[in-house]
């Protein structure tokens, strides 16, 4: 027995809570939106409750304190020798690839995203008058992905700047090994890009695999890349609104850096906080959650390969996100997903909301206690062997 109960069920109804409290039917399973459904680890709430405590929240800064535990982690975890000069600040990723578009390209230029993608990376591109190239992933046989680098490269012109990507792969699950990593940014030094790399699950990560950030290849990488974490998928935070940004080169780092100040965006204090605490003192806690979530991993895939065997599934090799091939069921996209809503009353992420090319896939988060898992899980076989049947 570990020292912290992930099999704990609590009641998220209530506190408009996005996951529970939007779904239309109280009747409704809630598997979607990337938000865990544990505890946050007690060290983080003592923190907190200790700040909260002090009657005075006003205007802060980013302390020595902060600065050093995410050095401290960026290096322990991801092997990434960082200096504190390099961090800058943003409300979440979501605000940081928006940010760092406007910051470094003009309207009308190019940015590639490897495709099915997490759906900002659309809207961040487009809404901000910047054009999509999209270069979409192989989808082999055995249901892993991978990049086509001859397409990719294909792809690029002289009006492409940055290649923006996530690591690992949402909602791919794959973690990217060194090789693909090292085969990417030749090509992104060969045409000379800047890559966003989103690498907010980088936390996430299974037997068998290892977290590399692009920019830690060498010192060219390093020069050419922004790189996006948070504490908000680990610690279970995302409601504090906290991310952090490494641009070690002083150029994007400086263009960056006057977005943020041009917006205003001030910093939370509790969102400080919990970061401090989360990277100072509840790494314990991640690493039983890890062996938790790996367990769940494999636990879901095994049931829905022996039990929904019309669903296609493949383990991800990070996240705690499934991504579910339903072609089998013979269903248009928007009928699939009502399929589960309605017969199932299970939510998960359309698939078409990734990439055009994936509407008979879902997203399920299986980021909860075993109990909950199995409750979806099973309603969502009833609900499949029920259409069989008709």
């Amino acid at each position: 027995m570990g020292n912290y109960n992930f099999d704990e069920i609590i009641d998220r109804r209530g506190t408009d809570c996005l996951k529970w409290d939007s779904n239309g039917s109280a009747d409704i399973h809630p598997m979607w939106v990337a938000d865990m459904d544990f505890a946050v680890a007690p060290q983080i709430r003592e923190a907190m409750q200790k700040r909260l405590d002090h009657p005075v929240y006003g205007y802060t800064f980013h302390g020595e304190e902060l600065l050093n535990s995410i050095v401290s982690w960026v290096g322990k975890r991801y092997h990434w020798d960082i200096q504190k000069e390099w961090i800058t600040f943003s409300p979440g990723v979501v605000p940081a690839l928006s940010m760092s578009i406007l910051a470094l390209t003009n309207p009308g230029d190019r940015v590639l995203i490897m495709t099915p993608v997490y759906r900002p990376f659309y809207n961040s591109i487009r809404e901000n008058g910047r054009v999509i190239i999209n270069s979409p992933l192989v989808l082999g046989e055995d249901g892993h992905y991978s990049i086509d680098f001859d397409l990719l490269e294909s792809q690029i012109d002289s009006r492409c700047k940055i290649l923006m990507m996530c690591n690992p792969h949402n909602p791919a699950g794959r973690v990217w090994t060194r090789e693909e990593l090292e085969r990417l940014a030749e090509i992104v030094k060969r045409h000379d890009l800047l890559v966003i790399s989103d690498e907010i699950h980088a936390d996430f990560i299974f037997s068998g695999h290892q977290h590399i950030s692009i920019a830690s290849l060498d010192e060219d990488m390093m020069q050419r890349t922004i790189t996006a974490y948070a504490p908000s998928k680990t610690f279970n935070l995302a409601g504090l609104c906290q991310s952090y940004v490494v641009i070690p080169n002083e150029r994007l780092r400086t263009a960056y850096m006057a977005m943020y100040d041009a917006l205003d965006l001030g910093s939370n204090v509790f969102g400080m906080t919990a970061l401090t605490a989360a990277y100072s003192t509840a790494e314990d806690w991640l690493d039983e959650l890890l062996v938790y979530l790996e367990a769940n991993r494999d636990y879901a895939v095994d049931y829905i390969r022996k039990n929904i065997p019309q669903i296609k599934v493949c383990p991800p090799d990070g996240t705690y996100l499934l991504w579910l091939d339903c072609s089998a069921l013979g269903l248009t996209e928007e009928d699939l997903n009502h399929f589960f809503l309605d017969q199932a009353k299970v939510r998960m992420n359309a698939g078409y909301r990734f990439g055009a090319q994936c509407g008979s896939f879902m997203r399920l988060n299986i980021g909860c206690p075993r109990a909950l898992l199995t409750e979806g899980l099973e309603r969502i076989r009833a609900a499949v062997a029920g259409k069989v049947q008709e």
